[in-house]
């Protein structure tokens, strides 16, 4: 008698009691009722020995039929197993300040310059104070093949620029207020002004003539250019970074921009500081 009449017997007797197959929760619900039987000096040896075997019977209760040859194809996940997820891979990226520094060479070696910048700055509606983004894009636009809108424009000597103690002053208001370039756009918008440095004069002007102006500065840039505000007055008055380092200690501050900051508030209150300049 050959192997195989063996094997249709074995594969129908189990194809005939499958039904008979006790449920898996129930199984392991009795493993882990006779596990409590055993005890262990460690209860985490206990639990662990309790898991494993009662793994091991469910999956056996399970998958019993699909040891039989004419059953290979049957896996885990056709028992309700799911099988295991692919490793995901990696991803990779690169860096952001090579993709800016081949964009600024593509700029530099088409013969584009700071003034270009400025230009393109106006005509592309970025802030002219980031020349150095407007020359990125630009350069991000030259690899695309894209032509800018204008030649390069001829090298001029570079002029010192000379403001007015009146414009200056409006300036400084401007800044001491918290407001910045964002602003300036909009106000520029509001007062149908063509160059919103035009509107940070005129929004100076309106300021230290003590009237509000139609959009609001940020908070946290309120702070910032009061604390800037304070520390100019610590060095107007004749101190230094040594004189900021002394004051530190003093008054037991964490470090000496607090100092000045705190000395500028002092000054600009009429008050004396500690020691002179």
């Amino acid at each position: 008698m050959t192997e195989q009449p063996h094997r249709d017997q074995l594969r129908e007797a189990f194809e005939l009691h499958e039904d008979n197959t006790p449920d898996p929760a129930a199984v392991y619900a009795r493993v882990q009722q006779l596990s409590q039987k055993y005890k262990r000096r460690r209860r985490g040896a206990q639990v662990a020995a309790g898991g494993v075997l009662g793994a091991g019977l469910i999956a056996g209760a399970i998958n019993l039929p699909a040891f039989l040859p004419a059953n290979n194809a049957a896996t885990n996940t056709a028992a309700g197993v799911p099988a295991g997820a692919p490793a995901a891979k990696p991803s990779s990226s690169v860096p952001a300040a090579a993709g800016v520094d081949a964009n600024l060479q593509a700029y530099a070696e088409a013969g584009y310059g700071y003034e270009d910048a400025g230009v393109l700055a106006r005509l592309w509606k970025m802030n002219d104070d980031d020349r150095l983004a407007v020359k990125a894009e630009a350069g991000r636009r030259l690899l695309l093949g894209e032509t800018l809108p204008f030649k390069p424009l001829p090298d001029t000597p570079a002029q010192e620029e000379t403001i007015s103690p009146e414009h200056d002053k409006q300036f400084q208001a401007f800044f001491n207020a918290g407001y910045t370039w964002d602003e300036a756009e909009k106000l520029a918008e509001i007062w149908k002004l063509a160059d919103p440095a035009d509107a940070k004069l005129e929004g100076g002007k309106r300021l230290l003539a003590g009237e509000e102006l139609p959009v609001k500065p940020k908070k946290e840039n309120v702070a910032a250019a009061l604390e800037t505000k304070r520390a100019d007055a610590f060095w107007a008055a004749g101190y230094d970074a040594e004189d900021a380092e002394k004051l530190a200690k003093i008054w037991k501050l964490k470090d000496t921009w607090s100092a000045k900051v705190e000395a500028g508030k002092r000054l600009l209150a009429g008050q004396t500081l500690p020691i002179k300049p």
